[in-house]
C-alpha cells in the first residue's frame, strides 16, 4: 500500500512482490493481535480501525487504556521488533475499534526481498527509521506535557533509612525502572519521615491518588511494590505503614 508509512517511496511494480507474502486479517474489539514477549515474525500495517500498543500487567491481569503507550490509526506500521534481533515483541497490540483490518507481512520474507533488491530495502528501511523517530519525539513530547504523569516513587534516605538498607532499596528500584518500558515513572529521594523503626520507607504516589507509604522495605519488597503497585496499580496492604514510632 503506497499510502502506508515507509512504503510511500515504492512504485506499484516494486510493491507487487510483497503481496505474495502478505495477508489481510480481521479482528474485533478487544482482540489481542500479538503479545509482549512473543515471537515477532510479522510486520503489521493497519488498514482499517484503531490499535492500542500496551504493556501487560503482572499476573495476567486484564489491561486497559491506562496501560496504552501509543494509539495507531489507518496506514500506520507496527511490530518493528520483527525486523530487529532478538525478534521479540516489546508491547502487546489490541484492537480497540469495532473492527480492525490489518495487513500482516512475513518479516523474514520481506528482508529476503530487501536483500535481493538493496535499493528498495534502503528506501523502505530509511522510511521506517524516520517513522520511528517521529513517534519517539511524539512520545517524548506527550511525556513532557505531563510532568507528573503516572507515578512518583520516593525512597527516604535519611540517616536511619540508610542504616536500615535504603541504598539497596534504591538500587532495586532503579533496576526495575531501567528494565521497564514505562516512560512516566519519576524516582526521587527524600528525607526521614520520622518513623525510624519502620525504615526503610518508600512513598508511592500515582496520578490523582493519595500517596502510600510502605515500611520495612528491602530489595524483594521493592520489586514487588514496583510490579504490583507502580505498574499494576494495586496497593500492597500488608506492607503499608500503619503507624510508626517517631525517632
Amino acid at each position: 500500500r503506497r499510502k502506508t508509512e515507509a512504503f510511500q517511496q515504492l512504485t506499484e511494480p516494486e510493491l507487487a512482490p510483497i503481496q505474495d507474502f502478505s495477508e489481510l486479517r480481521s479482528f474485533t474489539k478487544g482482540h489481542r493481535l500479538f503479545q509482549d514477549g512473543g515471537s515477532a515474525a510479522n510486520l503489521w500495517v493497519l488498514s482499517e480501525g484503531t490499535v492500542d500498543l500496551r504493556f501487560e500487567l503482572p499476573g495476567g491481569r486484564e489491561t486497559s487504556d491506562e496501560q496504552t503507550i501509543s494509539t495507531l490509526g489507518e496506514n500506520q506500521i507496527f511490530g518493528w521488533s520483527s525486523m530487529i534481533p532478538p525478534y521479540k515483541y516489546k508491547l502487546s497490540a489490541y484492537c480497540i475499534s469495532k473492527q480492525c483490518r490489518v495487513l500482516v507481512i512475513d518479516a523474514g520474507k520481506l528482508m529476503e526481498y530487501f536483500r535481493a533488491h538493496p535499493d528498495i530495502g534502503y528506501r523502505v528501511l530509511s522510511g521506517m527509521i524516520r517513522v520511528v523517530g517521529k513517534r519517539f519525539r511524539q512520545l517524548q513530547a506527550s511525556a513532557g506535557q505531563a510532568a507528573f504523569a503516572g507515578a512518583r516513587v520516593t525512597v527516604h534516605m535519611g540517616t536511619c533509612g540508610i542504616a536500615a538498607g535504603a541504598r539497596e532499596v534504591m538500587k532495586a528500584l532503579s533496576e526495575e525502572v531501567a528494565g521497564s518500558i514505562r516512560q512516566n515513572i519519576q524516582v526521587t529521594t527524600g528525607g526521614c519521615l520520622g518513623f525510624c523503626r519502620s525504615e526503610p520507607n518508600v512513598t508511592v504516589r500515582l496520578q490523582d491518588q493519595e500517596p502510600v507509604i510502605y515500611q520495612h522495605m528491602d530489595e524483594k519488597k521493592m520489586r514487588r511494590v514496583f510490579a504490583e503497585h507502580v505498574i499494576g496499580g494495586k496497593v500492597q496492604d500488608d506492607l503499608v505503614l500503619q503507624g510508626g514510632q517517631s525517632c
